[in-house]
């Protein structure tokens, strides 16, 4: 008896921890839906990253061929979705630049596409079902998401990009696909930026020379630049250049002269 009221105890205050899901709500929290059926022809809006929403097996219905769309994600990352059972929509859930997210355990029924993809990458959509008029699953520039059914296969041209009915490895970083995943960077993917430019080493930069230096630097520089020029004139040789006949004049002069001396030194 005393476990049968712990139990009640426990599943009243469990209970008690869901809220009610409104037309047009905005869930920004992680939050659990009590398990009932709300009319929201606006739909319901996530709009914050790192959240659960559980709706707790809630029925989420729109108007037929007036409600655009039943869950909407849009702008978030790291999301989980589940328990969901979105039906008479045009679109029952729909990701719009959602990345790293997951949506399990929700039924589309009687939509007229199921799950919309659209600049969403790298999402799980696993053990989902679907009953929709259309499609169970659209997608528009998105890639490298897991998208597996629970009752029925995915065969469209989207699955040469994303993984359909199975899990398998993907590598996202791929250029040129305007995408830069958590798990990339500049050097694997040039959608991640340009790569990072190694700064230039440091100019040396030489002492500021107050003018006295320099006037004193141009002194030397100008003296050095002259003395060189000086030293080989001085110790150029003066050439005197003489002809063969001013030779012989000048030694039929000096003959005479000393022919006269000795005459003279003879008189005597």
């Amino acid at each position: 008896m005393k476990w049968l009221i712990v139990l009640l105890l426990l599943s009243s205050f469990a209970v008690a921890q869901c809220i009610e899901a409104t037309d047009g709500m905005k869930v920004n929290e992680t939050v659990l839906f009590c398990s009932s059926t709300y009319d929201v022809p606006n739909g319901i809006s996530v709009v914050a990253s790192n959240i659960v929403l559980d709706c707790g097996t809630a029925v989420l219905r729109g108007t037929v061929e007036q409600s655009e769309i039943g869950l909407r994600l849009e702008n978030v990352d790291n999301v989980t979705v589940r328990n969901c059972n979105v039906m008479t929509f045009d679109q029952g859930i729909f990701l719009k630049n959602v990345t790293n997210s997951l949506v399990e355990n929700n039924a589309a029924l009687k939509n007229r596409i199921g799950i919309r993809l659209l600049d969403a990458f790298e999402n799980s959509i696993r053990d989902n079902n679907d009953k929709s008029f259309q499609l169970a699953v659209s997608a528009i520039n998105s890639k490298y998401n897991v998208v597996i059914f629970g009752n029925k296969n995915v065969e469209r041209g989207f699955c040469d990009v994303n993984a359909c009915n199975e899990h398998r490895d993907m590598n996202p970083c791929e250029p040129g696909d305007f995408y830069c995943s958590k798990k990339c960077s500049p050097q694997t993917d040039a959608d991640c930026g340009p790569l990072p430019v190694e700064s230039p080493p440091a100019e040396i930069k030489e002492p500021v020379k107050t003018a006295e230096q320099i006037v004193k630097a141009a002194e030397i520089e100008v003296k050095q630049e002259l003395e060189p020029q000086k030293v080989v004139e001085e110790k150029k040789p003066v050439e005197r250049s003489l002809s063969l006949t001013n030779k012989l004049l000048i030694y039929a002069g000096l003959y005479i002269l000393a022919f006269i001396v000795l005459q003279i030194k003879r008189r005597h």
